[in-house]
């Protein structure tokens, strides 16, 4: 039975089944029951597959014969059906022929009967509109005529065009008037009763009842009356608006105080006075404050109920409230010039720069009530005239005021002077430079509540000419600082600050303010915008010029298209551009605050920046150069740079007055006999009598200008001093004198117990600093041991590559090799044994 087919089976196959097979069957020879199993299992299967083929060839060609015979009677069906829909089409054509006459003159008897319905239907409507119009002249009833004055809407709205649509619509202009008219004398009537406006501020007392009831009804009622959108005029105060104009209810309620506002504040009145807007700016505010309470109980929830979700009440009545003022401090601002010209006001620019801070002001306190920035009085402020004169009088003023407090006797003055007992005055900051700080200051305390960025920056304009001329005007004072120095200048304290201090003070307290407010979020959201609106501007140029050539072939073209085509597309492009700088906005509010949070991640004491203590844990810093410094520097860029430079200048002439007289009267130290001097235990020695007075000047200069600088300003002079007494002594005593043992110890006695330490910054030893990096390395290799000297000399002859190599291991860094060849020279026990007139000539 294996053997069944074996042609139709390869090998592997095979092999698959014998191991199969053998695996059941097991690999005992004498247990062959699981043969047998294997047996009994195949014939089973073999018959039932032989079962199954037999009934599939029983009942297989009995199917296939009773499907074909359904297959050609439904062939012979369909046949039958195709032969009599051609007959049936063949009837339906005739018919249709033969009714066609009757059939046409059907449908025009159709046609005209539809023609009278619609007819009908136009003519019902006029009545109906007719209808509505008697309706609402018999009814007295204010709940009625609001209703049928709502069917006389919706028909509005219906009809569209045509003499139906003009006549409804003339009807419904025509009773929205009477209703508007006769509601709103209704609701003037009720007001009368609620004591509107309130003269009680917001704690009025409560109104009876049935006259709240009738106040609610008649809102209710104003609102269903809403003016038709073409019926809405604009008016002048609309110009200061935002938005559209005010609702029904909320017009009236403003009317009786816009009379109030034009009779008190308008005119020949005392109270209409242009000098004085704060009184028209606070009345409005008081206005605001008594009623919006009320308009937002009372009026509003009525809206809400109506489902008119584009109606605010409370700001709509404060808008038109501000739109008043706003109107009125416009046409003020304009009567400054030509009653300044008359001669009525005395100082035009003062009454300008007075009503600029009320608007400010006006503005604050508006924010504060509402809740809600509303920039309708602001805008009045940003036109072009006013905003570039009131550019013109902060200048004015500000130049003004900072002549004012340099020309002051006090302007170097510390701003602590006389305040004993403050804590953490900054004594050093001169008044002069606190006075300008807070002028700087108090214009962006005015200009930061401008909405748009790009008159802000303007603003910083302004600010940066005025840093620029404060530079100018330290420079000149540092100028004439330098020419009044004295020989005794700094050499005893006193009372008051010297000019060229208080210079240097002034320009690193600016700088450090400009710093501290360049990593602010308003100067670096002012900073990242102007980098956009840049890029922004260029791009724009960019494009404008890429289209200039395709544009000028489609001259011709453009001759032929209509004005009214021409206006439209250059308001589209316009309304493009404000969405583009929109886009700028954003991008550079998102950036700034990206770049303040970056700031904050990283751990720095900001006390470092704050101008009202003293600095004492600044580091060191240099001007600013490069991208990254003028980063640094943000929106302020190369103004901290040049008033770094200008304090550097001022220490560095503060330094050369301080050392002159040390360098002149050092000469008597150069002259000593460093090559003779006896030896001394080192506990006998003390600092050289040459050495003694000049010192002594230069700690007393370097402790009164200690006293009047900034800490950290101490700090630079005092390393500048030092590096400068390095060099000095360096190149004129130690590379041009002999020394021998005596010598070596009185010089390194001189440097190691005295200099060091006098330069030494106060809370360090003078082991911790290296202040004078090259006299103590001049000391190293004076005192080095002969051997050591003789082979290092040797070296440095023969080997100056090794001689340099060697001088690093013995620490020497700052000593070029030929130097420390000269020095060693100069050691008399290293002196050549061979020529000693050399070294007697020193006797």
């Amino acid at each position: 039975m294996w053997s069944i087919c074996p042609s139709r089976m390869n090998e592997e196959d095979k092999k698959l089944i014998i191991q199969s097979l053998n695996l059941r069957i097991g690999g005992d020879i004498n247990d062959l029951g699981s043969a047998y199993d294997i047996e009994n299992e195949l014939v089973n299967k073999r018959d039932r597959l032989q079962s199954s083929i037999a009934i599939a060839n029983t009942e297989v060609p009995t199917k296939l014969t009773s499907a074909l015979g359904k297959a050609v009677l439904n062939s012979n069906q369909i046949e039958d059906l195709k032969t009599r829909g051609v007959e049936i089409k063949a009837k339906v054509e005739a018919f249709l022929k033969k009714t066609e006459p009757l059939r046409n003159e059907v449908d025009k008897r159709f046609a005209a009967i539809n023609k009278l319905e619609q007819v009908l239907v136009y003519l019902k409507s006029f009545e109906q509109i007719d209808d509505l119009s008697r309706q609402m002249k018999q009814t007295s009833d204010d709940e009625q005529m609001v209703l049928l004055y709502g069917e006389l809407r919706k028909m509005c709205s219906q009809y569209s065009k045509g003499h139906r649509a003009a006549y409804v619509k003339d009807y419904t202009h025509y009773w929205h008037n009477v209703l508007k008219d006769k509601l709103t004398k209704h609701y003037e009537d009720v007001l009368k009763l609620l004591k509107w406006p309130f003269t009680n501020g917001p704690d009025h007392s409560p109104a009876p009842k049935e006259v709240m009831i009738k106040f609610n009804s008649l809102t209710k009622y104003l609102f269903l009356i809403e003016e038709p959108e073409e019926l809405v005029n604009n008016n002048v105060s609309e110009e200061f608006g935002e938005g559209k104009g005010p609702c029904l209810p909320v017009k009236v309620l403003l009317k009786p105080l816009k009379k109030r506002f034009q009779f008190h504040f308008t005119g020949s009145r005392q109270t209409a006075r242009i000098d004085r807007p704060e009184w028209f700016l606070t009345q409005t505010l008081t206005w605001i404050k008594d009623h919006q309470t009320f308009v937002k109980q009372n009026v509003q929830p009525i809206a809400d109920k109506l489902e008119l979700r584009n109606v605010r009440a409370v700001d709509e009545f404060n808008a038109g409230l501000i739109a008043l003022a706003a109107e009125r401090l416009h046409s003020v601002l304009a009567l400054y010039h030509t009653h300044g010209t008359k001669g009525e006001i005395v100082d035009v620019d003062a009454a300008f720069a007075h009503a600029v801070d009320e608007t400010l002001g006006f503005h604050r306190e508006l924010v504060t009530i509402t809740g809600k920035d509303m920039n309708s009085v602001l805008s009045v402020l940003t036109k072009a005239e006013t905003f570039v004169r009131w550019l013109a009088v902060e200048k004015k003023y500000a130049l003004a005021k900072m002549d004012e407090s340099l020309e002051s006797s006090q302007w170097c003055e510390g701003v602590g002077a006389g305040t004993a007992a403050v804590t953490g005055a900054a004594l050093w900051v001169p008044r002069a430079a606190d006075w300008f700080v807070t002028l700087l200051r108090t214009i962006e305390d005015r200009y930061a509540l401008l909405p748009q960025p790009g008159h802000r920056l303007q603003f910083l304009e302004l600010q940066l000419e005025l840093v620029e001329e404060w530079r100018i005007r330290l420079t000149q004072l540092m100028s004439a600082a330098i020419e009044s120095l004295h020989v005794d200048s700094f050499l005893s304290a006193g009372s008051s600050s010297h000019p060229l201090t208080a210079v240097i003070n002034a320009a690193h307290h600016t700088r450090t303010v400009l710093l501290q407010w360049a990593h602010s979020l308003h100067y670096l959201q002012l900073h990242f915008y102007r980098r956009q609106f840049q890029h922004f501007t260029q791009q724009q140029h960019h494009d404008e010029e890429s289209s200039s050539s395709s544009s000028s072939s489609s001259d011709s073209d453009s001759e032929e298209t209509p004005e009214h085509v021409k206006r439209n597309v250059l308001t589209e492009a316009e309304f493009q551009e404000a969405i583009s700088l929109r886009e700028v906005e954003m991008q550079a509010k998102k950036l700034a605050l990206n770049e303040l949070t970056r700031r904050d991640s990283i751990v720095i004491d900001m006390n470092q920046f704050d101008p009202t203590c003293p600095i004492v844990n600044l580091a060191v810093t240099e001007p600013l150069q490069g991208e990254e410094d003028t980063e640094e520097a943000g929106v302020f860029t190369e103004a901290p740079g040049l008033l770094a430079r200008l304090r550097d200048q001022g220490l560095a002439a503060l330094a050369d007055h301080i050392l002159l007289e040390f360098k002149a009267s050092l000469k008597d130290y150069k002259r000593q006999k460093w090559h003779g001097l006896l030896i001394v235990e080192e506990l006998a020695l003390c600092v050289s009598s040459s050495l003694c007075g000049p010192l002594s000047a230069l700690m007393a200069r370097l402790s009164v200008a200690a006293q009047r600088l900034a800490p950290t300003l101490t700090t630079r002079l005092r390393a500048h001093l030092a590096d400068i007494v390095d060099m000095f002594i360096f190149e004129e005593i130690v590379l041009e004198c002999w020394f021998n043992t005596g010598g070596t110890m009185q010089f390194t006695h001189d440097v190691k117990r005295n200099l060091v330490p006098a330069f030494a910054p106060p809370g360090k030893l003078a082991s911790e600093v290296n202040q004078l990096p090259r006299l103590l390395d001049s000391c190293k290799l004076l005192n080095m041991d002969y051997d050591d000297a003789r082979r290092l000399r040797a070296l440095l002859l023969k080997q100056p590559a090794a001689g340099a190599e060697c001088l690093t291991n013995y620490k020497v860094t700052t000593i070029e090799p030929q130097q420390a060849l000269q020095i060693l020279n100069h050691r008399t026990d290293l002196s050549d044994a061979s020529s000693p007139s050399s070294v007697m000539e020193l006797f």
